[in-house]
């Protein structure tokens, strides 16, 4: 088992966010975007994903483990869409 699912009150924590981050997160997204456009993120999720399901990998060795690595996929691109209309909705407010 995963240690992720193992030690869950762990690592449901902010672990890697510094005080100030968690005070102000939007500086993070700023950062992110700052360094990675949307369509790059694009790329690597999709190039994680892809190695995933085309490698030998044990872990996605079952029809179902790849549909649920394909739909967290997605969501993480949803999730990025969002933070980057987020962003934009920040810069204009400020």
């Amino acid at each position: 088992m995963s240690l992720f699912l193992e030690q869950k009150e762990l690592f449901d924590r902010i672990l890697l966010l510094g005080e100030e981050e968690v005070q102000e997160p939007m500086g993070v997204f700023e950062r992110f975007f700052n360094d990675y456009r949307l369509h790059e993120c694009r790329y690597i999720l999709w190039a994680m994903v892809e190695t995933c399901l085309t490698t030998d990998n044990t872990e996605f060795s079952d029809p179902g483990e790849r549909a649920d690595l394909l739909m967290r996929y997605k969501d993480l691109e949803r999730l990025l869409e969002a933070c980057t209309l987020l962003l934009k909705q920040h810069h204009q407010k400020n």
